[in-house]
């Protein structure tokens, strides 16, 4: 008795699986020039993002060249300046104190 009950609870499960799976909405299949227009556009859009990243990055290298070459005459400049002024230091004697220190022993 018992072996009869699973077998018509296992036919009523596999036969609600199969018209479950029957009124499923049916999957499309892309055509192949679809699929083909499709790729076309991918790689069109995939070509263009290149492009504009290129150009985007050379910008970049653009501004960063002259900014570099900004600083550089900048930078020489400021050199030209520091040398063209002379620096003289005095050498001054310090007092004696009497204690022998530091001071005292460099003379």
């Amino acid at each position: 008795m018992k072996k009869m009950i699973v077998a018509v609870v296992s036919a009523c499960m596999l036969l609600s699986a199969g018209s479950a799976a029957y009124a499923a909405a049916p999957t499309t299949e892309k055509k192949h020039h679809e699929q083909k227009a499709h790729e076309k556009k991918v790689h069109a859009k995939k070509v263009h993002a290149k492009k504009v990243h290129k150009k985007h990055v050379k910008q970049l290298h653009a501004k960063s060249v002259k900014k570099a070459h900004k600083l550089h005459a900048k930078g020489t400049s400021e050199a030209k300046k520091l040398h063209a002024k002379s620096f003289s230091t005095k050498a001054t004697k310090m007092p004696k104190s009497g204690f022998g220190g530091a001071s005292e022993q460099t003379e």
